[in-house]
């Protein structure tokens, strides 16, 4: 399913309306390219899984000016959007970020992508190869929506972010996007992603986190 079937959007709407269904999303993505300051190389090559319309490759280039850019998705509109956006920056590959090789890096970086991955051994395998691809003091970069510990608080963050929703679509809409949304996405805990990049062999910190959302960077010592 490509990314505008899965939103229910045409694919030239995407960059406005992911800001109507995403709360806080400049912030989120302000927030996971600022992680790339701690790279130790003026011109890190970043390999940015499941790219999508380039939005946080192209604030990644505005926090490393000299980076190099890989994009790996397989949806053809979305990498033509990212295309677009970044020109020459950007080396794309259509391939499933969970099947393609990846080169030796600097860093690695997704934004709402990976919670298209349903099992914790999947993600698991796929921590394990961005680990081996990262050069020692390399990044892995995550913003996406990561739960709380309990149901408790996760039913408080899932109002939260239907209140984000009904104030643009109301309140039928905004519960029927969550339904739609889910039957594709999951979502696993923030204790459960840090406990598999911690197997992985990363050293985890999180530098930005508010309701269901969060930006998880693991350090490959």
């Amino acid at each position: 399913m490509g990314v505008s079937t899965h939103l229910g959007i045409e694919l030239r709407e995407y960059d406005s309306r992911i800001k109507t269904f995403i709360p806080y999303y400049e912030e989120i993505l302000d927030a996971a390219a600022a992680a790339l300051k701690a790279s130790r190389r003026r011109r890190p090559l970043v390999v940015d899984l499941g790219i999508g319309s380039g939005a946080l490759a192209a604030r990644s280039l505005e926090v490393r000016p000299g980076a190099r850019i890989v994009g790996i998705d397989n949806d053809a509109g979305m990498l033509r959007l990212a295309e677009q956006r970044l020109g020459r920056r950007l080396t794309t590959r259509r391939e499933t970020f969970l099947a393609a090789p990846l080169p030796r890096c600097d860093a690695v970086t997704a934004s709402f992508a990976l919670h298209h991955i349903a099992r914790p051994a999947t993600k698991a395998r796929l921590y394990d190869r961005c680990f081996e691809a990262l050069k020692a003091g390399g990044l892995f970069v995550n913003a996406d929506c990561c739960l709380a510990s309990n149901r408790r608080l996760q039913a408080l963050d899932r109002a939260a972010w239907l209140a984000h929703l009904r104030r643009r679509y109301g309140r039928v809409r905004a519960a029927s996007y969550l339904r739609m949304w889910r039957q594709e996405d999951v979502y696993f805990r923030l204790e459960d992603e840090i406990g598999l990049l911690r197997s992985a062999g990363f050293s985890v910190d999180v530098p930005w986190r508010r309701d269901s959302f969060a930006v998880v960077v693991g350090t490959k010592r």
